[in-house]
């Protein structure tokens, strides 16, 4: 996943993320849902370098919080 420049006190970043993880989703043909799109966000977390983590946990809090 592309995570070049970003910070996780900026909304525009955590938006970004998310739906980046949502475009992964829809081009693998899985389902679209809260579930999967915590999962790719928990792995990209995983992976996630150089300060960047901080904002993928914050896009899963976000996305952890919206009603299904």
């Amino acid at each position: 996943m592309q995570t070049d420049n970003i910070h996780p006190d900026d909304e525009d970043d955590i938006h970004k993320v998310i739906g980046q993880a949502v475009s992964r989703l829809v081009a693998s043909g899985k389902p679209l849902n809260k579930e999967n799109i915590l999962s790719l966000l928990r792995e990209s977390e995983q992976q996630s370098v150089d300060g960047t983590r901080e904002v993928f946990v914050v896009a899963i809090s976000k996305v952890s919080k919206e009603v299904d």
